[in-house]
């Protein structure tokens, strides 16, 4: 782990080192300023920031994942005023506490949406995706796909948990999708993990139907 002080002192001797160059210059100008301390987007490799990160043997990326959907509550905001409904995270208002947040994956490549729940705070974390059709369960890997699926989505929250865990009452609520063929609606099964029990991760329990 990188401490405060840690940052705080190559902050300062990368600063010390660039400060008397043309920074001075760009400054007062916002664009260029940010251009200078955080890069380009997608491109951050000529940024101060990421010379920062280098000297703490460190990787870094600018504005990295963004979540589908958040739910939260009309209460005071962190400053002051109410948030009211149709004010969004981002737009200038900050709610104390994100009560679900939803990713929603169409396609195979799960892990993504899970990463992006695991990295950020909520009593509730939601993540829907879908398993074969059953009609095109054709072979071993696509009739097995949903329990490898479920077992690596747990792998990911137990490593991410073994550097910095979460609260224990942190629930990751699972709904899963599949169709007996195709032109159906899906039907929907579902999956609990409460309480940091995640001791099956290779063998995870079967889902339970909800409709």
């Amino acid at each position: 782990m990188i401490s405060a002080w840690q940052f705080c002192d190559v902050f300062r001797e990368q600063w010390k080192r660039e400060y008397a160059g043309s920074i001075r210059s760009i400054y007062r100008d916002e664009k260029p300023w940010t251009k200078f301390m955080l890069g380009k987007k997608g491109a951050c490799h000529d940024s101060f920031l990421y010379r920062v990160s280098e000297r703490l043997s460190l990787q870094m990326v600018r504005e990295w994942y963004s979540l589908d959907c958040v739910c939260y509550q009309e209460e005071t905001n962190l400053y002051g005023d109410l948030v009211r409904p149709g004010q969004t995270p981002g737009d200038g208002v900050y709610p104390a506490c994100l009560p679900v947040l939803i990713e929603h994956e169409n396609g195979e490549h799960v892990e993504e949406e899970m990463y992006k729940l695991l990295i950020f705070r909520s009593p509730l974390k939601v993540l829907i995706f879908y398993d074969y059709n059953e009609d095109r369960k054709t072979t071993d890997g696509r009739r097995t796909w949903l329990q490898r699926k479920l077992s690596d989505l747990l792998k990911m929250r137990h490593r991410v948990d073994s550097h910095w865990p979460e609260a224990d009452s942190t629930e990751y609520l699972f709904l899963v999708g599949n169709r007996i063929q195709e032109g159906q609606l899906p039907r929907w099964r579902y999956f609990i993990v409460n309480g940091g029990r995640f001791s099956y991760v290779d063998t995870p329990p079967p889902l339970v139907f909800l409709c």
